[in-house]
């Protein structure tokens, strides 16, 4: 049985947050974009629909409404997984903004498990359950953001960040000039080396690049300059 959205958030205020609009962290932007293949205009306009849905998730913690990732907006997740990864900066922004720390639960079959004998012991089935969790989740999504939103999330992003399409924008983990890139040292030398000579090894193979070809290479690169080592 659903129970009316308005009687939930009767009286509540909308008005989604000046600061919160104007906040940016061209760090998230510069990481989502090494695993990504979007430009820097894209990518900040997922960061804006990331801050909508913490926003929005906040406020259904508040009253008591399920809210959860599905796949049309999986993109907005991957964004927050990069913005946690910055844990000072996302600490302080949710203080910031919602008072509290906004903690990210990734799905996992325990949790599942545990889901299907609670429903169970209410007499509901999983699928009643996802079917009423999504319908009250989108009716939330209406009531803040309004009906473009809506659209957007679970239309346009169902369109644009389908599972195929993710597959072909996510990057390699490195994607830049691999013959930049350090090597690693011989397993048959290592087992000749003390730990002086261990140290030297790795060093002679790494200190050049320190895995990263400079040019914005992947994942893991650690300068993003493009330039630093040319």
């Amino acid at each position: 049985m659903n129970t009316s959205l308005k009687m939930d958030l009767k009286g509540q205020d909308f008005t989604y947050p000046t600061e919160l609009e104007k906040y940016e962290h061209s760090g998230v932007i510069g990481k989502f974009k090494d695993e990504w293949d979007v430009d820097t205009q894209e990518a900040k306009e997922i960061f804006e629909e990331m801050k909508k849905f913490l926003y929005i998730s906040a406020l259904a913690q508040k009253n008591c409404i399920e809210f959860e990732i599905d796949e049309p907006i999986l993109m907005i997740d991957k964004m927050w997984h990069h913005f946690i990864m910055f844990t000072l900066d996302y600490e302080n922004f949710c203080k910031s903004f919602f008072g509290k720390m906004l903690h990210h639960i990734p799905f996992c079959t325990e949790h599942l498990t545990q889901k299907i004998k609670e429903l169970s012991s209410k007499g509901e089935t999983l699928n009643e359950y996802k079917s009423r969790r999504l319908q009250r989740q989108l009716e939330t999504i209406q009531e803040v953001f309004g009906t473009e939103t809506v659209k957007k999330w679970y239309v346009d992003y169902s369109h644009r960040y389908s599972p195929e399409r993710m597959n072909m924008l996510q990057r390699s983990i490195y994607h830049g000039d691999l013959d930049r890139l350090g090597s690693p040292i011989d397993l048959e030398t290592v087992k000749k080396s003390d730990a002086k000579e261990l140290i030297q090894g790795i060093l002679r193979h790494q200190s050049q690049s320190m895995f990263c070809g400079g040019h914005g290479c992947g994942v893991y690169c650690s300068c993003n300059s493009g330039s630093l080592y040319s």
